[in-house]
């Protein structure tokens, strides 16, 4: 029986607890924020660029992850159409595209440390172990996917004709990922029209 090192058990863990422990970094730093008193950038206001091009990415992200969920089949048949010929990992990107979406709308440039390191940490070791596994699984099928695509861009003429299913969409339960978009986004045009120090203000007067 092979026994694991140090640094596989520490891998494990942190493959295992990715989701708890982001969201617990994460949950730091939007207090950071609020103690800073980071005023969020508009995302209605074309004239803000930052603003514009954080709800863009945000967008760009629940598309390219919407996509993507509609089509895989997990643990049944390898996805290599549709966004999956673009790229080995959509959801993987989508993802990224959001965090880095919203990291934009609220400005603070310490937030991007934090999802850098929540990338490294904990992603880049669960996406190799997710290739090894569909590497074992598809064999030659997957041999010749990975010739055609990359793990951002096509090597190859893309084959964008995809099968969308809502039920698929449903079964994923992408519809989580959605909703939680949107009540970001409404969470942070709240804060950029009455900045926390604001709302803190009104509470103490009463």
């Amino acid at each position: 029986m092979e026994t694991k090192t140090v640094f596989q058990k520490t891998e494990d863990f942190l493959v295992h607890n990715r989701i708890r422990l982001s969201l617990l970094i994460i949950a730091i730093f939007i207090c950071e924020n609020i103690i800073e008193n980071i005023t969020p950038h508009d995302i209605f206001d074309i004239q803000d660029i930052w603003g514009t091009l954080g709800i863009f990415l945000v967008l760009a992200g629940v598309g390219l992850r919407s996509w993507a969920a509609g089509i895989i089949k997990k643990n049944e048949a390898l996805a290599t159409n549709g966004p999956y010929s673009l790229m080995r990992h959509p959801l993987y990107i989508g993802s990224s595209l959001l965090a880095i979406g919203f990291c934009t709308i609220i400005g603070n440039g310490k937030n991007f440390i934090a999802l850098t390191v929540i990338a490294l940490v904990f992603y880049v070791p669960k996406i190799r172990r997710e290739e090894n596994r569909l590497a074992d699984r598809f064999k030659e099928e997957w041999k010749i996917y990975v010739s055609k695509t990359s793990f951002l861009y096509p090597r190859s003429v893309p084959d964008l004709h995809s099968k969308w299913s809502l039920t698929q969409w449903f079964h994923h339960r992408e519809y989580v990922a959605f909703l939680t978009c949107l009540i970001a986004l409404a969470f942070l045009k709240l804060l950029h029209e009455i900045p926390i120090s604001q709302i803190l203000t009104a509470h103490i007067r009463k």
